[in-house]
């Protein structure tokens, strides 16, 4: 079957092992992933200002094609895609003067057909339509963790993997409705699914520093190294992310990291969606591994390769 699927602008570019190992996983799952014609950047920052609402129109405008093109489930990976995504989507269907506005400015739209230069205008007002779907729901209630078990052609032992939400997933609940901000269960359910063991560590819902890494880099490797270590002292093997950023941050920050605490040991950083493509039978020379500055093969060792039950 096919799925819009929206990437961002970050897995195109420096984090292209989320989106491969996204692609080479739901291949396994009979899924196919369709990017919306023309899609933009999202805008990485939902605007938070009531005024200037300009901000809206990029991630309204992609969900309009997602309409548009026959889709009513529009999924992504990224934590900021997703919550951007996620956020204007409710804005338009629960402000009627955001949506008026919105549709307004993007009424006169024009796209242009690459190859014909064909001109496409009187866009019908968007309302809402598409539901937004973080990739970690969709597995869990379209896909089913029955059908991913099912397909596992790994085994991977109770690899012990701390699951990291951050800061973005959960938060504001009721925008975002991913699951409890207090108590998330999706992500461990996940590893569960795919033969990790999930662990269990106080700073899975904390911040890694996110853009302070810019402009107070010191900030962000404390934050980040409380994640890690946190998880490190819990036993876990390695920490899966979401987010590009997240993964910037504890993987590229971690020599820094280790200078700044020297009773950190480092910790390998993944992302979620390589778990999957590893216990789903995908080979390792496509997950990605040569982007991580820290080290992942040993959490992707070769195992006894099962049958695919069916």
């Amino acid at each position: 079957m096919k799925l819009h699927y929206y990437p961002g602008c970050t897995l195109k570019q420096k984090s292209t092992a989320l989106d491969i190992s996204t692609r080479e996983a739901m291949k396994r799952l009979d899924v196919e992933l369709v990017e919306p014609e023309g899609w933009s950047c999202c805008g990485a920052e939902y605007p938070l200002t009531e005024e200037k609402i300009a901000g809206l129109a990029a991630p309204i405008r992609t969900l309009r094609q997602v309409r548009d093109e026959g889709g009513e489930v529009l999924v992504t990976t990224c934590s900021f895609c997703f919550a951007v995504l996620k956020r204007a989507n409710k804005a338009i269907r629960d402000d009627p003067l955001k949506r008026k506005r919105i549709n307004s400015y993007l009424r006169d739209d024009i796209q242009i057909e690459p190859l014909t230069k064909e001109r496409t205008t009187g866009f019908e007002d968007y309302n809402g339509e598409v539901r937004v779907l973080h990739l970690l729901e969709y597995l869990r209630d379209n896909v089913g963790y029955p059908r991913i078990r099912e397909r596992l052609t790994r085994d991977l032992k109770g690899l012990a993997i701390a699951p990291y939400y951050g800061c973005r997933l959960l938060r504001p609940k009721e925008e975002m409705g991913f699951d409890e901000p207090d108590a998330p269960r999706l992500f461990e359910d996940f590893l569960d699914a795919v033969g990790c063991a999930a662990v269990d560590y106080p700073f899975k819902q904390e911040c890694c520093g996110s853009y302070l890494s810019v402009s107070l880099p010191a900030a962000a490797t404390e934050a980040s190294y409380r994640v890690l270590r946190s998880a490190q002292m819990n036993a876990a093997r390695a920490i899966a992310v979401t987010c590009p950023l997240c993964f910037y941050n504890m993987d590229s920050r971690q020599a820094a990291i280790k200078e700044a605490f020297l009773d950190f040991p480092g910790l390998p950083v993944v992302f979620f969606t390589q778990i999957l493509a590893w216990a789903l039978g995908v080979d390792k020379s496509v997950l990605g591994l040569g982007e991580h500055r820290v080290p992942a093969d040993a959490v992707f060792a070769d195992a006894p390769a099962t049958e695919v039950r069916t």
